[in-house]
């Protein structure tokens, strides 16, 4: 094997500290082995402050404007005009995005 680290280290635990650590591991996105390695180096993990279906959604969201930039931005260099509406309808979905974004911080 061509593996970085070539130590293994295993190690039992009961049935409630495998549950307590899944849960932590899955709090902070996770695996339990990557949980435990990083907690025996000395990490601070912190949970994410938006959860993992909400970043999805803001993440598919500004895919899609940004699809939409890159079509008005190739129209601007074709020489062709950019409505202005279009425009300001992209403003409008950035700005209701950053909302919805800090809402899902002050959960």
């Amino acid at each position: 094997m061509n593996r970085k680290e070539n130590r293994q280290i295993n190690f039992r635990v009961s049935d409630d500290e495998y549950e307590r650590l899944e849960r932590m591991a899955k709090e902070v996105g996770m695996s339990v082995p990557n949980f435990c390695k990083k907690k025996a180096h000395g990490s601070r993990m912190k949970s994410p402050k938006i959860n993992r279906e909400a970043a999805f959604d803001i993440a598919r969201q500004l895919r899609g404007i940004g699809n939409n930039v890159n079509q008005l931005t190739k129209r601007a260099n074709e020489n062709k005009t950019v409505p202005k509406e279009e425009v300001q309808e992209i403003q409008k979905e950035l700005q209701g995005l950053w909302q919805q974004f800090n809402e899902a911080l002050q959960k």
